[in-house]
């Protein structure tokens, strides 16, 4: 009985071994069976593309990331295919690959962003110079709040000297009395 439960263990283990190597073959066959040029994929560093080529011989994909960015990668560095439809359109016979071309199309006119780089520019300008005017507004608020104040204490001390010299003027009449009196 003491030795079934660690027997029991091992066997779990080397299962356990045996069906994750399974499975990463069967994922690694799909990559390689879904690689065609075409279809788009994720790179396992987060990259985005639509592959243009392979390189058998020297186990390299070259992708397009962007319109004009090329990348050219290992092969084992993809990922995940995002998009199988062009492995679909090779398999498919002839009739159905134009509906499927029609669809890409579709596709990538769906896909174009709803803004050019040049409005997004103008929008950011927009709002940094807003955003600029509203800070000189600040500005002048302030400067007009530190004159206000300044002013306020100059009248102040103003307001003290006259009160001042009032009392003074005061205390010298009262003296005055009292030295006519006595």
């Amino acid at each position: 009985m003491d030795l079934l439960i660690p027997l029991a263990l091992a066997a779990l283990l080397i299962f356990f071994l045996f069906n994750s190597r399974r499975k990463q073959k069967a994922r690694a066959e799909q990559i390689k069976s879904g690689l065609v040029p075409g279809a788009t994929v994720m790179t396992t560093f987060g990259v985005f593309g639509t592959v243009l080529s392979i390189d058998e011989e020297n186990n390299q994909v070259t992708i397009e990331s962007g319109p004009g960015t090329v990348l050219r990668v290992h092969r084992q560095a993809i990922g995940q295919i995002e998009n199988n439809q062009a492995a679909e359109s090779l398999d498919a016979p002839g009739a159905a690959a134009p509906a499927v071309d029609a669809d890409n199309d579709a596709d990538a006119a769906e896909e174009k962003p709803a803004i050019t780089d040049a409005e997004l520019d103008a929008m950011n300008e927009r709002k940094r110079a807003e955003k600029d005017a509203k800070d000189e507004d600040a500005a002048d608020d302030v400067i007009a709040d530190e004159t206000a104040a300044k002013t306020e204490d100059v009248d102040a001390d103003a307001a003290a000297e006259t009160d001042a010299d009032s009392a003074a003027a005061d205390d010298d009449s009262t003296d005055s009395d009292t030295d006519k009196k006595n």
